[in-house]
């Protein structure tokens, strides 16, 4: 049975949409650097990293071995007109097979050790203390 031939231009058309669109996605998702992170509990960790307006991060791999974590965190971004270029924190939490204990964290995509923030995060000012 064949199927008539504008009906096939159409799926040739959505066919060709989805593949570019795919195509952009992947292009704009970028690993993204972790200024450090925090222990939410025995198998969660929480990484920080920056982002800009309607960015998308997540965790996109963690590697656990016996004595290190590796993670990588990726984010799209998508930024048009002005404060583009503004960066927030944001976290995103990764969850690990087994607990962290002391095992090293390391950033995936620069290879670099993070540090651990203080718990709890972020921590509490006294009446006394200025940021």
């Amino acid at each position: 049975m064949r199927i008539p031939t504008p009906r096939r231009r159409w799926v040739v058309v959505v066919v060709v949409l989805v593949l570019v669109t795919v195509a952009t996605v992947r292009f704009l998702d970028r690993p993204n650097p972790i200024a450090f992170y925090r222990v939410i509990d025995q198998q969660r960790i929480g990484l920080e990293t920056s982002a800009g307006p309607g960015s998308w991060t997540r965790v996109t791999s963690v590697v656990e071995t016996a004595s290190s974590v590796t993670v990588i965190v990726s984010t799209i971004e998508i930024s048009f007109g002005p404060g583009a270029d503004e960066r927030t924190f944001v976290e995103a939490t990764a969850t690990l097979n087994s607990p962290l204990g002391d095992r090293v964290v390391i950033d995936g995509s620069s290879g670099q050790t993070l540090r651990r923030a203080p718990s709890p995060w972020p921590p509490q000012l006294g009446p006394q203390q200025t940021p």
